[in-house]
């Protein structure tokens, strides 16, 4: 065998001194990124690198397709899968940010969205990167950049603001949340209804605050209880304040808001149980739909509230529709109230316009006495006396006792029944619409 020269003595050493230096450097790398990789896994970032042209992308730290739910292997590590498993509603912005830098418009590719792991569960990605090699053209070529499951993040944020938005004491929403609500029109069929409570001050002063409390916690329910028996679900219900509660119905009919106002009222009849005894209270429901509102929240809420203090000023428990009237003229557009065929707090009353399914029984009463000549009202002054926009400013401000109830202006064009713009006072029509709801 002949002997090696020493140049290639020289040139076998100067090798095997080559593949230790790179078994050590790759022993050494092989440290450095189980320490990057510990430390980002330490921080919840991934480090992720996209060579542009082939569309391959590599997860330094993270094996592909473990945060969606896949088993190592399951899914190729490639632009097209993970584009695939954008959420549909980010994909589009998404796609356009990253585009954006590869094309030289950004300095930088940032933007947080969600994907779609293999259960359908959403996962939310804080995504950011960087281009860091392009060719003599300028296009890119390798685009190196982390990403960072924010989805706890997320989570503890929806868990914030529905606390920032809720009523702690009743679960309903409260006047934050109301406050989103008058950046939406309200729509035609949707009747905006704000309910005060009556008689709560005096549950608060006879069983405490406590019982209070108890007292907006059983109303909160039972206002929820009777809509969801009614089938109405997709509704919005908030506590406005104190006691006061405001509640928003889609796809409602004027017969039908006024079925929804009776099962409220019929519920809260009854004392409530309580602590310390049977707090008595009562609703004084106020109705405005978006139709008669010029679809505006904000006005719509303000006419709920005022058709809500005219039932109090006629004895409570009971419920009014705000209703526009416009005159023949045309030229003043006055607001009229009708007034709720359910008064629990007339029942007693003679001429009372409760339903008779409510009483099936009810007990004879004796014809009143006429009141002598000396305390009799005087005759009404004939309406041809005043103008039209003179009567409707005087019916504005006259007294509850004075008004009529079915008072119409004069030369005011007839009301529209289909969209409920008056009820009739004639008790039997009113029994019967009654019993046909029911």
């Amino acid at each position: 065998m002949a002997r090696k020269s020493l140049r290639e003595q020289s040139l076998e050493q100067a090798l095997q001194q080559m593949e230790r230096d790179k078994a050590r450097l790759e022993r050494r790398l092989a440290g450095l990124e189980e320490k990057l990789s510990t430390t980002l896994d330490g921080t919840g970032l991934r480090l992720w690198q996209l060579e542009v042209p082939s569309g391959k992308l590599t997860i330094f730290n993270y094996r592909w397709g473990r945060m969606l739910g896949y088993q190592p292997g399951e899914l190729n590590a490639h632009f097209d899968v993970w584009r695939e498993h954008l959420h549909p509603e980010d994909r589009d912005e998404v796609l356009a940010n990253l585009n954006d830098h590869l094309e030289g418009r950004t300095e930088v590719y940032q933007v947080v969205h969600r994907m779609l792991a293999r259960d359908g569960s959403i996962t939310w990605v804080a995504d950011r990167g960087r281009v860091v090699e392009r060719d003599e053209h300028g296009n890119a070529l390798r685009l190196l950049g982390t990403h960072t499951d924010i989805s706890h993040e997320k989570d503890y944020e929806s868990r914030l603001n529905a606390l920032a938005s809720t009523d702690a004491l009743t679960g309903l929403a409260n006047r934050q949340a109301i406050n989103s609500w008058h950046q939406r029109p309200l729509a035609d069929d949707s009747a905006l209804i704000f309910i005060d409570l009556d008689g709560f001050k005096q549950v608060n002063d006879q069983f405490g605050h406590r019982a209070g409390d108890e007292v907006l916690v059983l109303v909160a329910h039972g206002l929820n209880d009777e809509l969801h028996r009614l089938g109405i679900h997709h509704h919005l219900s908030a506590r406005f304040g104190g006691d006061e509660f405001l509640f928003q119905l889609p796809r409602m009919s004027l017969p039908r808001v006024e079925h929804v106002a009776r099962r409220w009222l019929e519920r809260f009849t009854h004392p409530l149980e309580i602590s310390g005894g049977l707090g008595r209270i009562g609703l004084s429901i106020g109705i405005c739909f978006g139709r008669d509102a010029d679809n505006r929240f904000g006005l719509a809420l303000e006419q709920a509230d005022q058709a809500m203090y005219r039932v109090k000023h006629h004895g409570k428990h009971g419920f009014r529709v705000h209703a526009p009237v416009k005159y023949s003229s045309g030229e003043y557009r006055a607001c009229e109230y009708q007034t709720g065929e359910y008064q629990a707090s007339n029942l007693a009353a003679p001429g009372s316009r409760l339903p008779s399914w409510l009483h099936p029984e009810p007990a004879p009463k004796p014809a009143p006495k006429p009141a002598p000549v000396s305390q009799q009202a005087p005759a009404p002054r004939p309406a041809s006396q005043s103008p039209p926009r003179q009567q409707a400013a005087s019916a504005g401000t006259e007294s509850a006792d004075t008004k009529p109830v079915d008072a119409k202006p004069v030369d005011a064009k007839p009301a529209d029944t289909e969209r409920g713009d008056s009820v009739s006072a004639d008790s039997e029509s009113a029994d019967a619409r009654a019993k046909e709801e029911r």
